[in-house]
C-alpha cells in the first residue's frame, strides 16, 4: 500500500512538473518573468487532471463490477453452499436455464453488437459447516446474445478450438447455439482446475 501511495505521489509530481514547464514556456513566450502564475496554474491543472484520472478509474471499476453486484448480494443473503439441480430464470428476458449447484449469473453486459451474461458456481465464495473455504473445480458459463446470426464457419472454428484445448486447467463441457428473445445466442460452460488438474483451493 505504501509503495502504491509513493507511486501515485511520484506520478502527481511528474504531472505537476509537465504542466509547470508548459506554463513556464508560455510565460516566456509572452515575456513574463514571474513564476507565480505558472506554479499556480500547474497546481490547478494537476488537481483537475488527477481528479479526472481517479474519477475515470472509479467509474471504470464501477462499470465492470456493477453487473456482478447481484451475484454478491445473493451470496450474502444465502451464505450456505447450494447443491443439486435448480432452474435459473433470467429477470430481463424471462428464459430459463437448468443449472447445477451454486451456479448464478451476472446482469447483462451490453456491448456493440452483442449482450453478454456470465455465470459462476457461487459455492466458490462460500464456506462449509466447519467454516472452511469450499475446495473444488470452479464451473463457469457464458451466454452471448448476438445482434445477427453468427457466421457458421467462425462458430465451428470456435467450438473446435475450445474443445481441442490442451490446457488441463480449463475443460469446456458444452457449447450450444440457442436464441434469447428472438435473437441468436451462444451458450458455453466449462470447468477451471488448478495447474495440476486438481481442484482449486479457494
Amino acid at each position: 500500500m505504501t509503495g502504491l501511495i509513493l507511486l501515485l505521489l511520484i506520478a502527481a509530481a511528474v504531472v505537476y512538473a509537465v504542466f509547470f514547464l508548459i506554463f513556464k514556456v508560455i510565460w516566456m513566450i509572452i515575456k513574463k518573468q514571474s513564476n507565480k502564475w505558472p506554479l499556480i496554474l500547474a497546481g490547478v491543472c494537476t488537481v483537475l487532471f488527477c481528479g479526472a484520472a481517479i474519477g475515470g478509474a472509479v467509474w471504470g471499476v464501477y462499470k465492470v463490477m456493477k453487473p456482478f453486484s447481484g451475484i454478491m448480494e445473493r451470496v450474502q443473503a444465502n451464505p450456505q453452499p447450494v447443491y443439486g439441480q435448480t432452474v435459473y430464470t433470467d429477470p430481463e428476458y424471462g428464459f430459463q436455464v437448468t443449472v447445477f449447484n451454486g451456479m448464478d449469473f451476472s446482469d447483462w453486459m451490453h456491448f456493440n453488437g452483442a449482450d453478454v451474461k456470465l455465470g459462476i458456481d457461487t459455492n466458490v465464495f462460500k464456506k462449509d459447516n466447519a467454516g472452511k473455504n469450499i475446495e473444488g473445480p470452479v464451473t463457469l458459463a457464458a451466454l452471448v446474445r448476438l445482434e445477427n446470426e453468427p457466421d457458421q464457419t467462425s462458430v465451428k472454428a470456435l467450438e473446435q478450438g475450445l474443445k481441442a484445448n490442451k490446457d488441463r486447467r480449463l475443460e469446456v463441457s458444452e457449447i450450444n447455439r440457442t436464441s434469447v428473445d428472438g435473437r441468436p445466442a451462444l451458450y458455453a460452460s466449462g470447468t477451471v482446475y488448478s495447474n495440476q488438474g486438481e481442484s482449486i483451493p479457494v
